[in-house]
């Protein structure tokens, strides 16, 4: 019953999210719509000197070719740590899983073997009774 709301309540929250998704591309307005343009004062900007950012720029091209290969240090692509919570992030769903199957298999199985009992029960009493009806017939 748990797994059935939990299934119905994850079915639900997809289906909501995605008709939140679902709007126009233009959406209705009401009324007149009035363009203001923004005015800026006339002489109030200010200047600027490219080429100052152009030396800038060159400079600190240069400097990064100065540098050699052997004084930039090379990193590691993942440490333990992310490693590690990769695989937990990635195995605890799976082991979780896992032992819900082997447990839903173990009730099914058990459910099972009791029919199985309750079937045996059954034939053998109408085994008996097949067999008093014959003898008294008989």
């Amino acid at each position: 019953m748990v797994f059935r709301t939990l299934g119905l309540l994850i079915l639900l929250i997809s289906t909501a999210s995605y008709a939140q998704g679902r709007r126009p591309a233009v959406e209705d307005f009401v009324g007149i719509e009035v363009d203001q343009p923004q005015v800026l004062p006339q002489g109030t900007e200010s200047l600027y000197n490219l080429e100052q950012d152009i030396n800038k720029i060159e400079a600190k091209k240069n400097q990064a070719a100065k540098t050699t290969p052997s004084e930039i240090a090379p990193s590691q692509p993942f440490s333990t740590g992310a490693l590690f919570g990769i695989s937990i992030f990635l195995g605890l769903p799976l082991v979780v899983w896992f032992l819900v199957m082997a447990h839903l298999k173990k009730k099914a199985s058990l459910e099972s073997a009791s029919n199985i009992e309750v079937l045996e029960k059954y034939r053998r009493e109408r085994e008996k009774k097949s067999e008093e009806s014959i003898r008294k017939a008989s």
